[in-house]
């Protein structure tokens, strides 16, 4: 499954870096164009996402040369790289009902409560402070308005 991942991952940057050279542009009158910093990223990411493809593959093979060939069960561990995906996808469309105040505090609270395993009042705290923090810079500092959710904030 990681393997799976790191392989989405590294071609996931690769067109990161295609779009970076060929559509916007990497340099342009001799100053950094848009494109610049993607391109510096995805190559940063490639690189490790490599490293981490080809430590898979050692240890696939390591693996299949010390053990008796058997059939392999999916098991929970193994869907654990996922977790961040799936939550992830969980929190967009929390977003789009919800606003993004409420979201943010929500993904966070979950995520340290449940992912992280933080107590229930430390988790509290923190998803409070930072949620607040959030929405003082932005929606008071910055007078950028955050989306708002079906319910009107």
């Amino acid at each position: 499954m990681e393997l799976a991942i790191n392989l989405f991952i590294f071609l996931l940057a690769g067109y990161w870096c295609q779009q970076g050279l060929m559509v916007y542009s990497f340099w342009n009158k001799n100053q950094p164009g848009s494109g610049f910093i993607p391109v510096i990223f995805s190559v940063i990411l490639m690189a490790f996402t490599l490293m981490l493809i080809l430590k898979e593959i050692r240890k696939i093979l390591k693996n299949r040369s010390h053990e008796t060939r058997q059939a392999t069960v999916l098991s929970l561990s193994d869907l654990r790289p996922l977790l961040p995906v799936v939550y992830t996808l969980a929190a967009i469309v929390v977003f789009r009902f919800a606003g993004v105040v409420v979201s943010m505090f929500l993904t966070s609270f979950v995520w340290l409560l449940c992912i992280s395993k933080v107590r229930l009042a430390k988790s509290l705290i923190i998803s409070v402070i930072l949620t607040l923090m959030v929405y003082l810079i932005f929606v008071m500092w910055l007078r950028i308005p955050f989306p708002r959710s079906i319910f009107g904030f």
